[in-house]
């Protein structure tokens, strides 16, 4: 079956469930359906419905809610997802609708999108519903089932949106947003869908493209901690590209190869898992205890007390021994010097006992020995 083909039998039974879809989102005039679908981001339609009845009668127009403060419209809203920054963006939407624009909202995608807490869906939303302008606006629901149907690939809402403006015709985009939207929540839902017992997907389901796919693993892969692979795309190369990889195949291939040799130069040796020993259960215990007795315990109060006397005896008995030694010493040099004197003395007395013969002595002594001796009786 041809694309168009396709779109147009969608459209025929879309048109026939659903043919004059109502806006979900409760609303009396621009303003308050701009605040409605500001504030459905990450929010059902229906919570929104709950809290904007409430909102509305405290602040019906920009006047009033720029009036309100944070706090207070926080207090409004507060059960919807995101809701202290789109308290914020409310109160400084309306202050710009007010300085820029006299309180009334604008007609044009560049005036709704400059304002805060506005994108470009809240603004089709609100140039589609609000002012009768075509615009096709992509919310979760559209940019699903296009996919699931094969209308679009899922790239992107963007490109969703784009395929979908060609596929249809343009005065058909402001309906068939909340036919769409409506066909979503009630025949093909999220999770748990037949596509056998779906009106349109039992002859329109198609398998999910594969960005889509990519784009769901790289999700999952990240909440894991883990980065995706990328897909090697084989695509054509033309010529020009060929002939420009044979030139530059030199250069690599040189540059591969001065790579590898510093490569090489700069290995470092890892050491082998083999050659490490796994330690034993009683190795293991042994390290316990050991890392238990290097573990240091907190002193308690009696304890730090104990070891302070302590400290004081070892001081006490210190200076008890350096005082002892000294006394020793003095003794030990008292005794030494004595005994040095004594020994002195003792010396000078022989000295004085033996006496040098002068040398007048000498000469008398050398005659009488060289005298000669007579012998007796002759």
């Amino acid at each position: 079956m041809r694309l168009a083909d396709k779109a147009q039998r969608i459209h025929g039974i879309l048109d026939r469930l659903y043919p004059e879809p109502p806006i979900p989102l409760l609303h009396s005039d621009p303003f308050s359906l701009l605040v409605a679908v500001a504030l459905s981001a990450q929010t059902t339609d229906a919570r929104v419905n709950l809290v904007t009845p409430d909102l509305f009668r405290r602040a019906p127009t920009p006047e009033a809610m720029a009036a309100l403060e944070v706090e207070e419209i926080l207090a409004f809203i507060r059960t919807c997802g995101l809701a202290p920054a789109k308290s914020k963006n409310l109160r400084r939407m309306s202050e710009l609708l007010v300085e820029r624009h006299g309180g009334v909202v604008p007609r044009s995608f560049a005036e709704l999108e400059a304002l805060p807490g506005v994108g470009h869906k809240t603004a089709s939303v609100v140039m589609s519903q609000a002012f009768g302008v075509p615009a096709f606006a992509v919310d979760t629901h559209i940019h699903r089932l296009a996919a699931r149907w094969g209308l679009s690939d899922g790239h992107s809402v963007e490109r969703t949106e784009r395929d979908l403006k060609a596929l249809f015709p343009e005065s058909s985009w402001n309906r068939l947003h909340l036919q769409i939207i409506y066909f979503g929540r009630e025949h093909c839902p999220a999770r748990s869908h037949d596509p056998e017992v779906c009106p349109i997907c039992s002859w329109a389901f198609v398998r999910e493209p594969e960005p889509a796919k990519a784009r769901k693993r790289g999700a999952a892969t990240t909440k894991a901690g883990k980065r995706p692979a990328k897909k090697k795309t084989a695509g054509k190369k033309t010529a020009g590209k060929k002939t420009a990889g044979k030139k530059t195949a030199g250069k690599k291939t040189a540059s591969k190869v001065t790579k590898r040799r510093t490569a090489k130069a700069t290995e470092t040796k890892v050491p082998s898992t083999k050659s490490a020993k796994v330690p034993t259960a009683k190795k293991k215990i042994a390290t316990k205890k050991a890392a238990k007795g290097t573990t240091a315990k907190v002193p308690s109060a009696k304890a730090k007390t104990a070891t302070k006397k302590t400290a004081k005896k070892k001081k006490t008995a210190a200076k008890a021994a350096k005082t002892t030694a000294t006394k020793v010493s003095s003794t030990k040099k008292k005794t030494a010097a004595t005994k040095a004197s004594s020994k002195k003395k003792a010396a000078k007395g022989t000295t004085a006992k033996t006496k040098v013969p002068s040398p007048s002595s000498q000469a008398a002594k050398k005659k009488t020995a060289a005298r000669p001796k007579i012998a007796a009786g002759g």
